[in-house]
């Protein structure tokens, strides 16, 4: 599903209770009466990942197959696919779309992010209003009573790549009695030490902690929340304003935490952005959440690989425009590896008939054998590693270039589609990027095998023509950015064989009318080695 302009979309239960916000990403549920927020569900999923619920104490949310027919119009579908492959390994040529909505199950006396007041303070809202600024963007506003103060909160959710929705806290004080004490806030409660639970962390003045500080031992309060492998549930405190962390334990033993508001007299204003998504480096940095998160060696070497693509982004306006570029561009800049490589390998195989000889001579002396092993490489100007490392240098290139896609799934969801394919983030629907990328790469195998002649090179060739075909079937869900990035890589790299080909072969035919080097040099070797054996005997 790429962008919709009808996203965020809203849908009101009102026999729930209920108000449902979807976005290209996520789905938030809000319950009317106290403003909280009951689910925070992450339906989009592409490889590599899979739906994940965040909001804390849910016992499961997931995705289930639904009649689109018989389905209340108050429940969204949030995502409809039409498998093909199954079908056809049945033998049928019927696709119909499989549409699939949320499912729920809520856990005993969870206590909801967002929630005001504790059981000493009656609570109740109302919508109040919503409304849709620009298309990109929806606000909720919910007014009510916690005990002696009237309290909005507005929430305004976003449909960007970046997971975040926007809370202001409105808190009118009629009475003249500082409740700060009263007045918390929850943002989540968590069973610490269960198997695969996150960790609950703190920011202070820009640094993580995993406590509670006492109020004289920092300067600002940057927020808190719920840290795991795989995804990021974290509040965050605007605009520098005096509030505080609390962390308490329950009674089940769980623990329940967030922030407490002051409330002097009068109206007051508290900001936050509460970031519900996925552990990505630079949506985090995006807003404000950089320092939170600790990426390794390879993330951070993959952050200008991906500013890279999101500049041709920016200039082409297209996502597909941009991985054509990218591909080029990298391309262009490995080339000379490349050429090195398929230089080394031509001479390796102009030579392997001599190597096996001298192999077959001397297998019962190895150190004799190693000997005119190495003499032939520096008779013929060869590095036996050369044509291995400067694969080794484009290896780490290629990777990052794969996982940088990757990375950028939520940004690629978001954009235009691409020739036939809606969304480059998800497979290509109809696998012609798959077919495509599986012929071109065994085309590239063609031009870099020579006419195999012995068994050992036969049946280096059919592995090599039989690879691109195992790919395709165990890699066919891919996204088809990936594929097109694959296809591109392929089909360059084929013309640059070609290129290096028609280069070896005029450079051989130079050689030949010179005068038949290479035959005088084999003489040579079959003198010396004859030599060699003779001494031997």
């Amino acid at each position: 599903m790429a962008a919709n302009p009808e996203f965020p979309s809203l849908y009101q239960r009102p026999d729930r209770g209920e108000i449902e916000v979807v976005t290209a990403l996520a789905s938030y549920v809000f319950s009317v009466k106290d403003a909280t927020l009951k689910s925070l569900f992450l339906y989009y999923e592409t490889y590599g990942v899979r739906p994940l619920e965040l909001v804390p104490g849910i016992q499961q949310t997931e995705l289930v197959e639904v009649n689109e027919k018989t389905l209340d119009p108050n429940y969204p579908i949030l995502r409809r696919d039409r498998p093909i492959l199954k079908p056809l390994t049945q033998f049928t040529f019927s696709f119909p779309a499989k549409a699939y909505a949320a499912r729920r199950l809520y856990g005993e006396q969870t206590i909801f992010p967002f929630a005001l007041g504790d059981e000493n303070l009656s609570v109740s809202f109302d919508l109040s209003r919503w409304e849709k600024p620009d298309k990109d963007t929806l606000v909720l506003e919910f007014t009510g009573q916690v005990g002696p103060l009237a309290v909005t909160k507005r929430f305004t959710i976003h449909n960007d790549p970046y997971y975040t929705i926007d809370l202001d806290v409105v808190v009118d004080n009629p009475t003249g009695q500082d409740l700060s004490s009263a007045l918390r806030m929850t943002v989540g409660s968590y069973t610490p030490n269960a198997q695969n639970t996150p960790a609950l962390v703190f920011q202070y003045d820009g640094k993580t902690r995993d406590a509670v500080l006492s109020r004289d031992s920092y300067d600002v309060f940057n927020g808190l929340g719920l840290l795991s492998k795989e995804s990021v549930f974290f509040l965050l405190s605007r605009n520098g304003q005096e509030v505080a962390a609390f962390s308490e334990r329950e009674t089940s033993g769980d623990r329940q935490f967030g922030v407490t508001l002051p409330t002097p007299k009068g109206k007051t204003t508290y900001s936050f952005s509460l970031y519900g998504g996925r552990r990505r480096f630079l949506l985090m940095s995006h807003v404000g959440l950089g320092t939170l998160d600790s990426p390794g060696v390879g993330a951070r070497l993959m952050v200008p690989v991906i500013q890279f693509l999101q500049v041709l982004y920016r200039l082409t306006g297209n996502f597909g425009w941009a991985i054509i570029l990218f591909t080029l561009a990298t391309r262009v800049i490995l080339y000379p590896l490349m050429r090195r490589q398929i230089h080394s390998a031509a001479k390796m195989q102009r030579i392997a008939p001599r190597l096996k000889r001298i192999q077959e001579r001397f297998r019962d002396d190895r150190q004799l054998q190693q000997q005119k092993l190495m003499e032939l490489y520096k008779k013929e100007g060869i590095n036996p590693l050369s044509g291995c490392l400067p694969l080794l240098i484009q290896l780490p290139f290629l990777i990052l270039l794969w996982k940088a896609i990757l990375y950028c799934a939520e940004e690629i969801h978001l954009s235009a589609g691409f020739l036939w394919m809606p969304d480059l983030s998800l497979r290509d629907p109809y696998f012609i990027f798959v077919v495509l990328t599986t012929a071109a790469m065994i085309l590239q195998q063609k031009l870099m095998t020579p006419v195999a002649s012995s068994g050992e090179s036969r049946n280096a060739a059919f592995i090599g023509y039989i690879f691109p075909i195992v790919m395709a079937i165990f890699l066919w869900n891919f996204p088809a950015g990936l594929w097109m990035y694959y296809f591109l890589t392929t089909i360059v790299q084929v013309g640059q064989q070609y290129v290096v080909n028609r280069e070896l072969a005029r450079a051989d035919a130079k050689a030949g009318a010179a005068g038949g080097g290479a035959g005088q040099a084999d003489g040579e070797l079959e003198g010396g080695d004859s030599a060699d054996g003779e001494r031997k005997g």
